[in-house]
């Protein structure tokens, strides 16, 4: 589990600790995507396009946090959750 759930938890409830716990492998392909497209591109907060983190979770074998494939909505939930969109 990622470091700060229990912070988490105390601040906004269980429901939504248990939800980013949930999408933990999600975010961090996410976050990693990311930083891969911030170093090639050299900008400092610029963002891939949606497609492209679903490629990149979908080539690590990733499933939704609560089952079935990766699909662009399911991203934008992520981003939504790690508070990126």
């Amino acid at each position: 589990m990622m470091d700060g759930i229990g912070d988490l938890q105390l601040r906004h409830g269980v429901r939504r600790a248990s939800a980013y716990a949930r999408a933990e492998p999600l975010i961090r392909c996410i976050a990693a995507t990311i930083h891969r497209h911030r170093a090639a591109t050299g900008a400092l907060d610029g963002f891939p396009e949606t497609h492209a983190l679903v490629t990149a979770c979908r080539a690590d074998g990733l499933v939704a946090p609560r089952g079935g494939p990766v699909t662009q909505r399911t991203v934008l939930r992520t981003l939504r959750l790690m508070g990126l969109r």
